[in-house]
């Protein structure tokens, strides 16, 4: 998005890129905070003024709803204050997450704002009241409009910065002015051809604006604070980083949490059995290192190392088995951890499956009933041990066929 003058200016001048992406996105959030509240609040005295000076129930919704952009701000400026603040030891993420619930409260209070205007617009629908429409009075509404608009780009380019939802709901909310302001003008508009009910609808869509932006913008808040899955291109980058370290023969239960800027990845990677344990160690270390590079914030990785046994005679009959198995059954994905032993004269396989969605106990059980029906090369007992992975642990995407845990898509 291209910036104009005004907007660089503001940027340059109060939040430039010191190189601390905590203290950036915190002093973007206070920069949009204060322009939005100087902005905001000399918007609603206009149209508060105007509306009670003609009469029209929908610029007095309007103005209502401008005030609301102003108090919302104090929530994006207080919720910027708290995320800035160092961890601690009640917090040792960090309070980044104090953005999602600003948020949140943005949406609450625009939910509020719309239920209250509602019921006076409806009152204004059934019993209408003549209102004046001067020339003054549509030209200054129409300029409202499009300080709005500038403000809504400014909240929208200062979000893509430095990737903040809260300034994302900011620009939103500040576009949802725009658009009421524009049904307001109609209603304006129409009472000049004496249709006195339109101001009353108008008042009415305004607020179906303003809840459909609370709604969208709490359930983005939401997602972050209840804890939302990487996207699969993320899961992906780091698969591909762990699998091009030297030794690492397959990756899986990859699992990420994210308060804010600050990102815990774990996960765990296959390498050969006959590694040492230094030489094990120093893997899981270069692992840690790749893949934490490249990420912007803050955060650390965790690597498991599970060693594997390809040799046994009859691992790759079994590993082709499991395969055929897991490709005949819509239910599973991939697997992985396959391990084959022989104890007391059975053929024991340990394997990890990995399911498209969460399965229930009778799905398990018929998996499971399914996994004790194959048997090894010289139709010898085999015990299988299954186990399922969390909904929360990602296997490895696009894996090189014949790894352990290779994909089946």
């Amino acid at each position: 998005m291209r910036e104009d003058p005004l907007s660089r200016w503001l940027i340059a001048r109060f939040a430039p890129d010191s190189g601390n992406q905590v203290d950036r996105k915190a002093k973007v959030g206070l920069l949009e905070g204060y322009t939005s509240i100087a902005i905001n609040t000399l918007l609603f005295a206009a149209k508060l003024v105007i509306g009670l000076t003609i009469g029209s129930i929908a610029l007095i919704a309007d103005a209502i709803h401008t005030l609301g952009d102003s108090i919302t701000s104090v929530v994006v400026i207080a919720g910027s204050y708290v995320s800035r603040k160092p961890a601690d030891r009640r917090h040792p993420f960090g309070h980044e997450r104090a953005e999602a619930i600003a948020t949140l409260v943005i949406a609450v209070l625009l939910g509020v704002a719309a239920i209250e205007l509602g019921k006076s617009s409806m009152e204004r629908v059934w019993h209408p009241q003549p209102l004046s429409a001067p020339n003054w009075a549509i030209i200054a509404v129409a300029a409202t409009m499009g300080i709005k608009q500038w403000l809504s780009q400014f909240a929208l380019t200062l979000a893509r910065q430095v990737d903040s939802n809260v300034l994302k709901a900011d620009a939103w909310h500040h576009l949802t002015d725009v658009f009421a302001t524009g049904l307001v003008l109609i209603g304006i508009i129409g009472a000049r051809y004496h249709v006195y009910w339109l101001d009353g609808v108008m008042g009415l869509l305004v607020c179906a604006i303003i809840l459909l932006a609370a709604y969208l913008i709490a359930r983005d808040s939401l997602s972050p604070l209840l804890g939302e899955a990487p996207t699969p291109e993320e899961v992906r980058a780091i698969a591909e980083k762990a699998r091009g370290v030297e030794g690492v023969l397959g990756v899986h239960d990859i699992v990420v949490h994210r308060y804010g800027t600050t990102r815990i990845v774990t996960l765990h990677v296959e390498t050969s059995h006959k590694l040492g344990a230094s030489e094990l160690h120093a893997i899981a270390e270069t692992v840690e290192q790749t893949v934490a590079s490249g990420h912007g914030g803050h955060g650390t990785v965790v690597v498991h190392v599970d060693p594997i046994d390809r040799e046994h005679p009859e691992y790759e009959l079994i590993e082709e088995k499991v395969r055929q198995a897991v490709e005949a059954d819509d239910r599973l994905e991939s697997f992985h951890d396959l391990r084959v032993t022989d104890e007391g004269g059975q053929l024991v396989v340990d394997v990890d499956l990995c399911s498209r969605n969460t399965l229930e106990e009778a799905d398990r059980q018929e998996i499971q009933n399914r996994f004790d029906q194959i048997s090894g090369q010289q139709g010898n007992p085999t015990t299988w041990r299954l186990h399922f992975d969390p909904a929360f642990a990602y296997g490895s995407p696009q894996q090189a066929p014949g790894d352990p845990g290779s994909s089946t898509d």
